[in-house]
């Protein structure tokens, strides 16, 4: 109706016109008439970054921008004078309240918990972490074992998470029948019932000895107890009182709160690492598990970075021929930092859709960057948006459990199982290069055999390995949580007092194993 020649807008009575009219229309049909505004920004002064930003992008008219800020009721009230008091009154406040109080007040995301459900989880749970402890400790359980089981047993299936133990059960279970390890991260190691479920290999017990033949075992005598706080594997060798037979050394004391938390009720994530070349087969497992349609790649949406914000600003200036002082460039780069530029995958983030739900009542879907030709199809919300609705699986591609068996091919036998973790040669790496039969001019001066092991290959990491000449499998621990990520523990040590202390490791306590 208002796009013939007669509408054209050429100038900004032109534009008055236009909305004279279009008020006229809605008393001749009885519609509410509401003014808007096109916003943009917040305050006039923020073109500035909607300005750099655009001649990042390319825009040739960059500089040519319209005030597309947030105006005020005073504002809006001058801009439509036009119409006489009364009237612009009515279009800019009255009117947009009435619809306002016509509106129903919704959330884009749902509040609710939608869980897949995987038919008596909780009953095959129970059973397969109980037969694994007869396997281990024999028909009558220690009480240690049993009360660290029926603790997290009941805080998991009461608050709903064994659905997701089961999930990831089948999914180690599958990777390690294609011959393929699989390595727990993080926190998920203090849970017991995730050992013994098959998920990681983290034996979050005490330290403590038992017999694989005739099923003793020992918690509590002096020599164990000697080192609480430490793992299992650290204790001396020993055989079995009972039948002769060398028994097995397991524990690593860590509690149950470092993963579900004090009250047992934060919701788990599980981090698995499967080798990067069987990662795409694991993602395809978790369809066979729910249902063709039900799982998809987790989205992200990708802001814009300090970095790039800090080129986008400096060559606008540059090319403008403008001098800015550096503290007024840091200003204006932090108004521009963390504006969304577009959508991605994370890039192991499995999101399940349980049976009955439709996908878009929780969140629309696409393909990555808008990218047709991709099969991928993500949650266009971020993930972070829907992650207490729907559960998402971390199946993450690395490059660990790759190397493992590839070094299982060249060596003919599984270096995890075949090699023990307190192995004198192993431990050696980490203080000298002897047992690699080379010397460190060989690699570069690198005084140890570490260089190549994930977590202690960097020169902070061997510094300390160098300072500290860890003895035990617990002090590698510590001293990979010290070293590894940002902000992680809140030792700050000067590296003389550090080297003069020869820190005594295992009276560290580092409240999260990095494995």
């Amino acid at each position: 109706m208002l796009r013939d020649e007669k509408s054209t807008v050429k100038t900004q009575q032109d534009l008055i016109d236009i909305n004279k009219r279009i008020v006229t229309l809605g008393e001749q049909f009885g519609k509410p008439v509401c003014a808007t505004c096109d916003v943009h920004f917040l305050d006039p002064e923020d073109e500035v970054y909607r300005r750099i930003i655009m001649a990042g992008q390319g825009f040739k008219d960059s500089d040519e921008q319209a005030p597309l800020y947030l105006r005020t009721t005073e504002e809006m009230l001058q801009e439509f004078e036009y119409l006489g008091p009364n009237k612009a009154e009515e279009v800019v406040i009255k009117n947009t309240r009435k619809i306002a109080d016509m509106c129903e007040m919704i959330s884009p995301v749902r509040p609710d918990k939608c869980a897949p459900v995987i038919e008596n989880s909780d009953e095959d749970l129970r059973k397969i972490c109980y037969d694994r402890a007869h396997a281990i400790y024999g028909q009558d359980l220690p009480v240690i074992v049993t009360e660290r089981l029926e603790r997290e047993l009941n805080s998991i299936i009461s608050n709903g998470f064994a659905v997701m133990y089961i999930i990831a059960q089948k999914l180690v279970w599958k990777s390690n029948e294609d011959g393929y390890l699989v390595g727990s991260r993080g926190s998920v190691g203090s849970s017991f019932v995730a050992y013994m479920s098959g998920i990681t290999e983290v034996n979050s017990l005490s330290p403590h000895y038992y017999c694989e033949s005739c099923h003793y075992y020992d918690f509590d005598s002096e020599e164990v107890k000697a080192f609480t706080g430490m793992a299992g594997c650290d204790m001396p060798d020993k055989i079995c009182p009972v039948c002769g037979h060398p028994l097995s050394k397991d524990g690593f004391d860590i509690p149950f709160e470092t993963f579900l938390g004090f009250k047992g009720d934060k919701e788990p994530d599980i981090d698995l690492n499967f080798s990067g070349e069987y990662q795409s087969k694991a993602h395809d497992y978790t369809e066979v598990i729910f249902g063709k349609g039900q799982t998809f790649r987790a989205g992200t949406i990708g802001t814009l970075a300090d970095k790039t914000a800090f080129g986008y600003v400096k060559n606008y200036y540059e090319e403008h021929g403008v001098r800015k002082r550096n503290c007024e460039i840091n200003r204006i780069v932090q108004g521009c930092v963390g504006v969304r530029r577009t959508t991605g995958q994370h890039p192991g983030g499995i999101i399940v859709l349980p049976h009955g739900e439709e996908i878009y009542s929780f969140t629309p879907v696409q393909r990555p960057a808008n990218d047709m030709t991709t099969m991928t199809v993500t949650t266009h919300f971020d993930y972070h948006s829907i992650d207490h609705n729907l559960l998402k699986l971390d199946i993450l591609g690395h490059d660990d459990p790759t190397m493992i068996r590839m070094l299982q091919d060249l060596i003919g036998f599984d270096p995890v199982k075949d090699i023990p973790l307190d192995s004198r040669e192993v431990m050696s790496l980490f203080q000298d290069t002897s047992a690699l039969g080379i010397m460190p001019e060989d690699i570069g001066g690198c005084k140890l055999g570490a260089l190549g092991v994930p977590e202690f290959g960097t020169d902070f990491a061997m510094q300390m390995l160098i300072d500290t000449q860890p003895k035990y499998f617990s002090d590698l621990v510590r001293i990979a949580g010290l070293a590894h990520g940002t902000d992680v523990c809140g030792l700050v040590m000067p590296r003389p007092l550090f080297r003069k202390v020869r820190l005594p490791f295992r009276q560290l306590y580092v409240p999260e194993m990095i494995l």
